[in-house]
């Protein structure tokens, strides 16, 4: 496993609280105002599925099921998260107004929030890209020992007690 993975799972499961104390904020002083049709309840749901489900998870995973995780889930939890996260943030900038119009501290917060989402797509990005090369590494890999064996390592035959003798061409050539 690379170095800087639980690192950077640290850096995400950070920005995922951020997105849950910031949608917590715009949910409570917006909550008579003006609605965002569902798209802050969506972005507290990515921080709270990042934070509870999805962090974990990736950096738990390796060590307790490392063959299935790195074949099969890791990069579909992967994938699933960094969407939730794309498409939360852009769903959230193309709602809110523009800056020259965002004048008051909760307009401020979804900027921020934005901002955040948008760092937290970027950083599932990067470890996405990894968890795919690291599917297809596996993949090359494990079709490789899959392959016969040497032809020196071949049995040629089997003596009078079972056992298979081998000619090698180092045999062959004293």
């Amino acid at each position: 496993m690379l170095s800087w993975i639980y690192p950077l799972r640290i850096v995400q499961a950070i920005l995922s609280l951020a997105t849950i104390g910031l949608t917590a904020y715009e949910i409570a002083s917006l909550y008579d105002e003006w609605s965002y049709s569902n798209v802050i309840y969506y972005m507290l749901f990515n921080g709270c599925w990042t934070t509870a489900i999805a962090v974990p998870y990736l950096g738990l995973a390796p060590v307790a099921y490392p063959r299935f995780s790195h074949e099969v889930a890791i990069p579909l939890i992967e994938l699933l998260t960094g969407g939730l996260w794309l498409s939360g943030w852009i769903a959230l900038a193309a709602m809110i107004p523009s800056p020259s119009a965002c004048h008051y501290s909760s307009c401020h917060a979804l900027q921020a929030l934005i901002v955040v989402g948008a760092i937290q797509w970027a950083t599932f990005a990067v470890t996405n890209t990894f968890a795919i090369m690291d599917v297809k590494n596996s993949r090359r890999n494990s079709k490789n020992h899959r392959n016969d064996a040497a032809p020196e390592m071949t049995t040629s035959g089997a003596n009078t007690n079972g056992n298979t003798t081998t000619t090698t061409t180092a045999d062959t050539a004293v």
